[in-house]
């Protein structure tokens, strides 16, 4: 016998699926995702469905929904959710959590139920959000006549107190805070990346570098 599906009841803000035998389970999840996201950034949240599919939607944000879909609107149902930082598009069926805080991590979840009474895949969004660190830096170079190059210096730096990894990429690739190499002058611009991680959040900074050859200087005779 051919099992069929069919919309059963909504309960607790959870949809229920009716088997052919009877019994409302809740369907199955179907897509998940982990996000990574810095904090003051935002997050956007489409239902994913065509607006003549879509009957019902909630969005959650671990177990408490903060906005639904219904008669052909999206309603913020929970404003102290996210202190006023929810926009809806109502064209495009989004939710935009904007102003991302290091609190809004956790799960979110969209689910929806068809017009024609199924409960289409469950969307969940596993997110993490971290502090953008400051990093800078600091650079330095002495020409050397003697072998017509420059010796150049750069050091990185995080400006949080906390114990960070450093990662230098572009013109030349290497661990740590301290980078030092030689540039010649027809080298020209070179472009170097340094990207420092923490515990807490990440960030980089990128710096130009150029070596020009330092005329003589030539004293006054007497």
């Amino acid at each position: 016998m051919k099992t069929s599906h069919t919309y059963c009841i909504l309960y607790s803000g959870a949809v229920l699926l009716l088997l052919g035998y009877g019994v409302c389970v809740l369907a199955e999840e179907r897509t998940q995702s982990e996000r990574r996201a810095a904090a003051g950034s935002s997050l956007i949240l489409p239902l994913g469905h065509p607006t003549d599919s879509v009957l019902y939607a909630e969005w959650r944000y671990n177990t408490k929904v903060f906005a639904i879909y219904r008669n052909k609107k999206i309603a913020i149902t929970n404003k102290l959710q996210f202190s006023g930082r929810l926009k809806v598009n109502n064209d495009d069926l989004v939710v935009k959590v904007m102003n991302l805080q290091l609190s809004d991590s956790g799960r979110y979840k969209i689910l929806a139920l068809s017009s024609w009474g199924e409960q289409l895949p469950t969307k969940t969004i596993i997110l993490t959000v971290y502090d953008v660190i400051k990093v800078e830096i600091k650079s330095e170079h002495t020409w050397k006549a003697a072998t017509n190059s420059c010796d150049v210096s750069l050091l990185c730096r995080a400006s949080e107190d906390q114990t960070v990894s450093y990662r230098w990429r572009g013109f030349k690739e290497q661990d740590g805070a301290q980078l030092n190499f030689t540039l010649k002058p027809e080298e020209g611009d070179v472009t170097l990346n340094c990207s420092a991680s923490g515990s807490t959040g990440s960030g980089s900074n990128t710096t130009t570098v150029k070596c020009t050859p330092e005329k003589p200087t030539i004293g006054n005779l007497t």
